[in-house]
């Protein structure tokens, strides 16, 4: 009677690791939040004596990779996907001259916005309306950033210390 079990057990481990191997073939796993920076290092072959710029939610991740200089710089981008699905997913990344010269944004529908930037336009403050309220966030003028904001975001206004606006270079990419 023993013997008889072996085969029903073993089948239905097979039958088990089967079903793991199609959920992971999937996509359903992404990365975890924990894991986000390591994944995009490796990903992008970013040393890791290179300083990281970083801002996460619900639904991005935006990173910003540069060396001491600020002369190379990397950026990474992962989204959370609708549906049943885990952790953060690789969307895109590289380096973009409007993050080198001054702040770009990417929209992601349904997702956010990402501002990523080397800010050598010296921004120090970002001012964010989505018609109810006005959020302002303090960045440091001397340093790069990453922000994530909300899809819902009407206006999004740049200064530099002298009180002068700062253009955003966006693009709307889908998700």
């Amino acid at each position: 009677m023993k013997a008889e079990k072996i085969p029903v057990l073993i089948g239905m481990v097979l039958i088990i690791l089967l079903a793991f191997l199609i959920i992971w073939q999937a996509g359903i796993f992404g990365v975890s939040k924990g894991r986000l920076e390591q994944d995009a290092r490796e990903r992008q072959h970013v040393a890791n004596s290179w300083e990281m710029a970083q801002a996460v939610d619900d639904n991005i991740c935006a990173m910003l990779f540069y060396d001491e200089d600020k002369g190379e710089y990397a950026y990474s981008i992962y989204l959370t996907r609708d549906g049943l699905s885990y952790g953060y997913f690789y969307r895109q990344g590289g380096t973009d001259a409007y993050m080198e010269e001054g702040v770009k944004g990417l929209v992601f529908e349904n997702k956010g916005i990402a501002l990523l930037s080397l800010n050598e336009d010296k921004v120090c403050k970002i001012v964010v309306d989505n018609s109810v309220e006005k959020k302002t966030i303090q960045v440091d003028s001397n340093e790069p950033f990453a922000i994530v904001l909300p899809i819902d975001c009407s206006a999004i206004t740049m200064y530099d210390a002298q009180e002068n606006v700062v253009t955003l270079y966006d693009s709307f990419t889908g998700a």
